[in-house]
């Protein structure tokens, strides 16, 4: 009998391994229906100011002429790719945290923003898009 003391990180490991599992049968299907494929979902945060909209797309590892800003029909869309900075054929990888591919987030944009003076940024890993509110 192989008897081994409790070890919280071990719990821990497999339930986020569960919850892999299960996020990534759900973006299967979110990926089936979409052209190209999306491979993953960078982290996000939006913020509002009495000013202004702001977004923060946490993209470490990615150039910032490779991240797409579009407005479509009063919505945000934020794409693009992120390549791993290795070969996938020439690696047996250990562990596989990052997610590289195609992205793309969407954001329904409120009334009272003016779209017209978007700006964004990109910096530390961190994409930043500002969209100032309309003058009253």
């Amino acid at each position: 009998m192989n008897i081994e003391p409790w070890d919280p990180w071990r719990e821990f490991e497999r339930v986020r391994a569960e919850a892999d599992r299960i996020f990534s049968r759900f973006f299967a299907s979110v990926k089936a229906h979409h052209e190209p494929p999306i491979t993953f979902f960078p982290t996000t945060d939006v913020v509002e100011t009495k000013e202004d909209l702001r977004v923060f797309i946490s993209l470490p590892g990615m150039v910032e002429e490779d991240i797409e800003v579009a407005i479509e029909d009063g919505t945000l869309v934020v794409r693009g790719e992120r390549e791993a900075p290795y070969e996938e054929s020439h690696v047996h990888r250990h562990l596989n945290e990052w997610r590289y591919g195609y992205f793309e987030r969407r954001f329904e944009l409120p009334g009272d923003v003016d779209p017209e003076r978007l700006s964004a940024s990109y910096r530390w890993g961190v994409f930043s898009i500002v969209i100032p509110k309309k003058k009253a």
